[in-house]
């Protein structure tokens, strides 16, 4: 039965489903076919490479870097069916970390020196680590990046909320968190989205109500709203 493959050796969760699914697109008829799969391929990485959970990393790798599965004794046809499973499982996941700060400055010139201390915050941002700062509401901005690595991200995140401190502190302003850094489910994100979209739009409304009556007879009579443009 399947209980011997699993008692002789506790594979990562990951390794199983893949090979499970594997056996499964291939037609194996048995569990014997199944466990020359794991002889070939996650028992030979763990002979190979001892340490604990190493086909797992293995696996993880060739999501990357297929050619790690060419020492594998297995036809092309497997490897293939393999490196789709595994690339569609352990691919890495990219996060979103933001934070919530408030930056607030009511010196003279006190806007100016909120947009600097903005404008540090931001300085961090590189091609590796795309930070972006976004106005929610004055005085609340929301700082934001999407990594690979969680850690990373916080640590980037952190590092620009001290920047943007710092700034506004030396300009006589004051900085509060309101939102420690954290990773953002895709849902909150979306929410997040949805509120930046509608505060632009308010924005927009707020602009001008003269304006929105000039594109309203636009769509009427093209020539009018030309002639009160003017």
């Amino acid at each position: 039965g399947s209980s011997g493959i699993n008692a002789e050796w506790p594979l990562r969760p990951g390794v199983n489903q893949i090979l499970r699914h594997v056996g499964e697109l291939l037609d194996y008829e048995d569990d014997k076919m199944l466990e020359e799969l794991y002889k070939k391929t996650a028992w030979c990485f763990d002979k190979k490479y001892p340490t604990s959970g190493k086909s797992h990393e293995m696996f993880k790798e060739a999501a990357q870097k297929p050619e790690v599965l060419d020492e594998l004794d297995i036809d092309d046809h497997t490897k293939e069916v393999l490196l789709k499973n595994i690339k569609r499982r352990l691919t890495p996941q990219a996060v979103k970390v933001r934070a919530d700060v408030e930056v607030l400055c009511y010196a003279y010139e006190g806007i100016d020196a909120v947009k600097a201390a903005l404008r540090a915050g931001l300085k961090l941002a590189t091609e590796e680590v795309p930070l972006k700062i976004n106005l929610i509401a004055p005085p609340i901005y929301v700082i934001s990046v999407t990594l690979f690595n969680e850690e990373k991200g916080v640590e980037a995140v952190r590092a620009s909320m001290e920047a943007i401190k710092n700034s506004i502190e030396a300009s006589k302003g004051t900085f509060n968190v309101k939102l420690d850094p954290k990773v953002v489910t895709e849902r909150e994100d979306q929410k997040l989205q949805e509120e930046l979209e509608q505060r632009e739009r308010d924005m927009m409304e707020k602009d001008g109500d003269e304006d929105s009556e000039d594109e309203e007879s636009e769509d009427d009579e093209e020539e009018e709203s030309d002639e009160n443009e003017v």
